[in-house]
């Protein structure tokens, strides 16, 4: 299932941050934080689509783990930018698509091994 800046999740992301002081944030701190609003996103939009199911209020959003490798792949996309000084909005649009990206790479990293042990 991959994260769509498309579908809200960008959104989702800004809502979680904007209560902070993001921008002082450290680029592995934002990156937690990051994939933890893309996480909650990505389960509260699946128990929407299960009828009859109420989530309810929720928790401030928690960082995910520091090992998460989606992390690193944040860090990387900050490195270097000036991002301190983008909206909010840009920001998170930013992540969002760069987490679409490396899903799709990951995927295709994951298929086309199968194709040579396949034949193909």
């Amino acid at each position: 299932m991959g994260v769509s800046s498309g579908d809200g999740c960008a959104t989702a992301v800004a809502e979680a941050l904007a209560p902070y002081a993001w921008r002082e944030f450290t680029e592995r701190m934002l990156a937690r934080r990051v994939v933890g609003a893309v996480d909650r996103h990505r389960v509260l939009a699946f128990l929407a689509s299960v009828p009859g199911t109420d989530v309810g209020a929720c928790d401030p959003v928690a960082p995910s783990e520091a090992l998460d490798e989606r992390v690193d792949a944040l860090v990387r996309t900050l490195d270097g930018q000036l991002w301190r000084g983008w909206s909010l909005a840009r920001l998170c649009t930013a992540l969002a698509s760069a987490l679409d990206t490396w899903q799709i790479e990951r995927e295709s990293l994951d298929v086309n091994p199968r194709r040579l042990l396949e034949g193909h």
